[in-house]
């Protein structure tokens, strides 16, 4: 892919992941963070009305998993065979199922609802969820499918942070579920990967 622009907020979050992917295959692109105050104006733009979206030779892509699994096959990441290809899907969207469900309260308005939204998730949801996400990362050698890497490991690391500290709240979550950080390290020491991490700007906690 050749004139390649990514468009995403100006923090971590879905966009981290493609950026991580984009540079570990080697291609150069324009990383363009669009801020709040223009988020309105450009979402139009948008085919869905979300970010990121994906720019390459006059063609845009777009939905998060779609982008990172389409990067996936063009860089040997997505699997060997329809196996191995399903692994990976069937386990990330386990994963996107508790990153959708932890960002419920966040969109209620109702201070009460919220706060049971909250408490529900803490309580009978989160511990098993996220226990079971990492005793799957502990059987696949620090990733989330195939014992591999795949794309689906650059999604995860890429919101990491934005899980521990601000979705969960959950300051000891390095400690409580080792093996998902271990995945989290594991992306961020490929060598292209750790070199981009270490200059990309701005930095941020999400």
């Amino acid at each position: 892919m050749e004139n390649v622009t990514l468009h995403y907020f100006p923090f971590k979050g879905l966009g981290e992941g493609i950026r991580m992917l984009l540079t570990y295959g080697g291609q150069k692109f324009e990383d363009t963070r669009i801020p709040w105050e223009q988020w309105p104006e450009f979402k139009p733009k948008t085919p869905f009305g979300q970010m990121p979206v994906l720019k390459a030779n006059g063609k845009t892509y777009s939905q998060t998993l779609a982008v990172a699994r389409f990067l996936g096959r063009k860089y040997g990441l997505a699997g060997e065979n329809l196996d191995e290809a399903f692994e990976i899907d069937q386990n990330m969207d386990f994963f996107t199922e508790i990153r959708v469900k932890s960002s419920t309260p966040m969109f209620e308005q109702d201070p009460e609802v919220k706060k049971k939204l909250k408490e529900n998730l803490e309580k009978n949801y989160l511990p098993g969820a996220l226990k079971q996400l990492n005793e799957i990362i502990g059987q696949n050698n620090g990733h989330i499918a195939n014992g591999k890497l795949s794309w689906g490991d650059f999604v995860i690391a890429g919101v990491y942070d934005a899980l521990k500290n601000m979705l969960f709240q959950m300051p000891d979550m390095d400690e409580k579920f080792p093996h998902i950080k271990k995945l989290k390290d594991n992306v961020l020491s490929l060598p292209k990967v750790k070199e981009y991490v270490a200059t990309a700007a701005p930095k941020t906690e999400m």
